[in-house]
């Protein structure tokens, strides 16, 4: 079984069913995934902030949601993070593919290969990262635990060692 297909059996077994994405190419398989499995509702984001609100609104209608995006889009999501979801307890899972790790392509995307956990840290998000394909079903089911239970967001972040990085 392939990561992604382990993730969407894990979001299926949590009775996660809203996805909110930005376009990404590490994350197209998954996408792709969700997106002609017909369990879930796929929502396409301009900008992560806009999946914040969208998840908050999906919990207070009882629906469990996902967020899929790049860490540089967890810049764009803070201050929904800090002012909605944290103070009001509104959980979600955050998928997060990393970028600006050791062998980005990109210049401009390096900052965040430092930002990414430390910025989660100082908003309280918990979080883990995946590197095996075998442990993703186990772990995306204690993420999403972890964050329904608890009502809070929960981030998994997906190495490049089970994704392959934005260069595969």
């Amino acid at each position: 079984m392939s990561w992604e297909e382990a993730f969407c059996e894990g979001l299926k077994a949590n009775d996660v069913r809203l996805i909110c994405h930005i376009p990404d190419i590490v994350l197209s398989g998954l996408i792709e995934l969700l997106e002609g499995d017909g369990s879930f509702q796929i929502v396409s984001l301009t900008r992560e902030e806009e999946g914040v609100g969208i998840l908050a609104g999906a919990h207070m209608g009882g629906m469990r949601g996902a967020m899929l995006l790049q860490s540089t889009g967890l810049g764009n999501s803070v201050n929904a993070l800090a002012s909605l979801s944290l103070p009001q307890q509104l959980p979600f899972l955050m998928v997060i593919s990393p970028r600006g790790e050791m062998g980005e392509p990109n210049p401009f995307l390096m900052p965040w290969g430092t930002l990414l956990r430390p910025l989660l840290d100082t908003l309280d998000v918990q979080h883990a990262t995946l590197y095996r394909p075998e442990e993703v079903r186990a772990m995306v089911d204690r993420a999403c635990g972890t964050a329904f239970r608890g009502n809070l967001p929960v981030a998994l972040i997906l190495s490049e060692e089970l994704t392959g990085g934005p260069g595969r």
